[in-house]
């Protein structure tokens, strides 16, 4: 996984968001031991010849909230952890930048980048604070940084048996059972966790 992150900031400033895996999810095989990524699903936001970008939706970074990020009505809210105030590590690039992964029907005008039918991204303070009061989209996801990949590398990854690729359903992306997500993915991929192991890399 990349760290560079200037080709795919430009992915995002020109909005080529289709092509090869792009809005699928990733789900590690066990060949991947690097403790960022194992046991990680990510959903692929872009995915061309200039590189791919996703981010990690199923693990949540402890002791961190949005109500330690943002302020509402100029003061600090007291900590809770509901749905609403989860913070995810979404990958080791721009790690200090957030990212909110929703459903559709919410939008900043000017600042919100539709992916798909199902998925829209948006990188703003307001949405932010729009989610942790409940008035935000009806599902989403907030990620601290996001995984990287430079042109062929994540290709290269996948024929190397570190990733399986399967559709990315809105109930699976935005499940809030955070530590059953791994194993909801396999699932769908018709896999048995107790089963996988390393030589079963391939789906």
């Amino acid at each position: 996984m990349s760290k560079e992150k200037s080709k795919l900031t430009d992915t995002i400033d020109t909005k080529i968001i289709d092509g090869f895996y792009a809005g699928s999810l990733l789900v590690s095989t066990p060949d991947i031991l690097d403790p960022r990524f194992n046991r990680s699903v990510i959903y692929l936001i872009s995915h061309n010849d200039k590189g791919a970008m996703g981010f990690i939706i199923n693990k949540p970074i402890e002791g961190i909230y949005l109500s330690d990020i943002i302020k509402v009505n100029g003061s600090q809210k007291k900590i809770d952890t509901n749905k609403n105030n989860i913070v995810l590590f979404g990958g080791p690039v721009e790690y200090n930048n957030g990212f909110l992964l929703h459903s559709k029907e919410y939008q900043i005008k000017n600042t919100t980048l539709k992916i798909n039918e199902h998925f829209s991204l948006t990188n703003d303070t307001k949405a932010i604070s729009d989610v942790y009061k409940g008035k935000g989209p009806v599902s989403s996801l907030f990620m601290l940084g996001y995984a990287g990949w430079s042109p062929g590398q994540l290709e290269k990854e996948i024929m190397e048996d570190s990733w399986l690729v399967t559709n990315a359903d809105p109930e699976l992306v935005f499940n809030n059972s955070f530590s059953d997500k791994y194993n909801l993915s396999l699932e769908v991929l018709g896999i048995e966790n107790a089963f996988f192991s390393s030589s079963s890399g391939k789906a």
